[in-house]
């Protein structure tokens, strides 16, 4: 996954991530223009909508 910052579009890096729900994960960058901009922002990342199906069911989780 490629992250371009926010503030001058050059190439960032991300440093972590926070896991907020099962699908929803906060990812906390860095912008590689750290002469001119060496900004730190965080991007939201979610699961949205499934375009296909797999092709078999997935297989139930079990806990022992």
């Amino acid at each position: 996954m490629r992250v371009n910052c926010p503030h001058c579009s050059t190439k960032a890096i991300i440093t972590g991530s926070k896991e907020l729900a099962v699908n929803n994960i906060e990812l906390y960058c860095q912008c590689m223009n750290t002469q001119s901009c060496g900004a730190s922002f965080v991007f939201a990342l979610e699961y949205s909508h499934t375009i296909k199906l797999p092709n078999q069911a997935p297989k139930p989780v079990t806990t022992e």
